[in-house]
């Protein structure tokens, strides 16, 4: 007996519920909540890595990608980025956790943007044949600069540079390098 009084009460209540949310639209989390768009960035990168610090006779020319997660539109064209790359060449690898804000201005049907990003490089020497173990080391990261992006629909953006002076402090030493990215941005949330 008590068993069905507990199920038509549960029962009552559920269909109490259903007819005041459908009945009264501002109980809508939506209509409270308002999400900001989300931006995500992949493409090729370049990277020209100032490896004389590190015993090399030369620059080096490192190919990989560059990935970011951004939220631009925070505050009046203020946003956050997270950015993540990866450079590599036969003798050596980089590796970048960058984040920061960002500020992003639109004019005609051009996003311009620049940001200062801070966080940590992991260098990592692959010289063949000289010890089994890779030397690498973990260190402070600072990344300034910009790029340009032309939207092609509402939901794709094609980024068509973005350029960033790269601070790395590994080995002891400082390295001053540049690195070039391009790629899509697929953006997801309403604008």
């Amino acid at each position: 007996m008590k068993i069905r009084q507990a199920f038509a009460i549960q029962k009552k209540a559920a269909v109490l519920a259903g007819v005041l949310a459908a009945l009264c639209p501002a109980l809508s989390a939506q209509r409270f909540l308002k999400l900001p768009p989300v931006e995500i960035f992949g493409g090729y990168s370049f990277l020209r890595y100032e490896s004389k610090p590190l015993g090399f006779s030369d620059q080096q020319n490192l190919s990989g990608w560059n990935a970011e997660i951004a939220i631009p539109g925070i505050y009046k064209g203020l946003g956050v980025v997270a950015d993540a790359s990866g450079h590599y060449t036969r003798e050596m690898e980089e590796y970048n956790f960058l984040i920061g804000p960002q500020f992003r201005y639109e004019w005609s049907s051009f996003r311009f943007y620049g940001h200062g990003l801070f966080g940590r490089a992991r260098d990592r020497l692959r010289v063949p044949g000289t010890t089994q173990v890779e030397p690498s080391n973990l260190a402070r990261a600072i990344a300034l600069g910009g790029g340009i992006d032309v939207p092609v629909s509402k939901r794709w953006t094609l980024r068509l540079a973005q350029g960033d002076y790269l601070i790395t402090s590994n080995f002891g030493g400082t390295q001053h390098s540049v690195r070039l990215s391009t790629g899509l941005v697929v953006t997801f949330g309403k604008h």
